[in-house]
């Protein structure tokens, strides 16, 4: 399904849906001009990662132009480490604190794409986070051999993980992990052991829905329930959410 035939479907949903649609929108965007342009330099990328973001957020590309010097000042390299966007420093009398931390988290997922590898096959059997980016991830689905392949929410990497188990305490007694499902039948796997859960869904939404992050959202209401009985949630989802409220 397409984002539009989503809202449709759902539209008290509309507002993060939108908002999904930008970020898919300019990830895609950077992803593309990078190949086109066979860019190496990380400023290069750096300047396409902001002129994209100027366009697909409608935002003049003069008002954001003073993130590039503050990226070069600071020395931080997102090309190499994207997480080091989410600790510079932004100045504006214009800008606050919850708002710059949001641009900052959009402003890095095209970095984590860009370190991903088509057709990598590592796994998070070992760490339980991604193999290619470092980060949890609170996103699975279950394919029709019953195997559980996690989905990064940030470099977008899918690796195997064990069918039963905690990716954060490795917790695999399933007398330990409780499920509830939602109307669509996607599933909280809550583990009792850490306090965490994770979200995941079956080969057959895939081919509903055709996006992961999309399903992640429009079952943004049983993170709702979940975390109103205490679970915590480790990883963002694609809009940056860690609590929903």
């Amino acid at each position: 399904m397409k984002i539009e035939e989503v809202i449709n479907e759902k539209p008290y949903l509309r507002s993060p849906l939108e908002f999904y649609g930008k970020i898919k929108n300019l990830t895609e965007q950077c992803k593309k001009d990078k190949e086109m342009l066979n860019l190496d330099s990380d400023t290069a990328l750096i300047d396409i990662v902001l002129k994209n973001f100027s366009l697909v957020f409608q935002i003049p590309y003069e008002s954001v132009l003073f993130l590039k010097d503050e990226i070069l000042k600071s020395g931080k390299n997102p090309v190499k480490e994207p997480h080091s966007l989410w600790t510079l420093q932004v100045q504006g009398e214009e800008i606050s604190k919850e708002e710059a931390e949001r641009m900052l988290f959009i402003l890095s997922k095209p970095f984590f794409v860009f370190l991903r590898k088509e057709g990598e096959q590592a796994s998070f059997m070992d760490t339980g986070k991604c193999p290619v980016c470092g980060t949890d991830s609170s996103l699975a689905m279950i394919t029709e051999n019953n195997e559980k392949i996690m989905i990064c929410p940030l470099c977008g990497h899918r690796g195997s993980f064990f069918r039963i188990g905690c990716p954060y305490c490795f917790n695999k007694d399933s007398t330990r992990i409780e499920i509830l499902l939602d109307d669509e039948e996607i599933r909280a796997e809550l583990c009792l052991e850490c306090n965490t859960y994770i979200k995941s869904f079956k080969e057959d939404h895939y081919m509903k829905y055709r996006d992961p992050f999309l399903i992640d959202l429009v079952s943004l209401p049983l993170d709702i329930v979940v975390q109103k009985r205490g679970y915590i949630r480790r990883s963002p989802n694609i809009i940056g959410l860690r609590t929903i409220a």
